[in-house]
């Protein structure tokens, strides 16, 4: 099995811990305005 292509101008997803809000972004969009927790990439695993 190999990885997916890296390609730093795609976006990603991003998921409120808190209350479930997703956004798509190329960079960090910061705090979900619903319930101002920082958002976490959904590639990133959860440890």
């Amino acid at each position: 099995m190999k990885d997916a292509p890296y390609n730093p101008e795609d976006e990603s997803a991003y998921e409120c811990l808190e209350c479930g809000r997703t956004v798509r972004s190329r960079t960090n969009p910061g705090s979900c305005p619903v319930c101002d927790v920082a958002y976490r990439n959904t590639a990133m695993p959860i440890e």
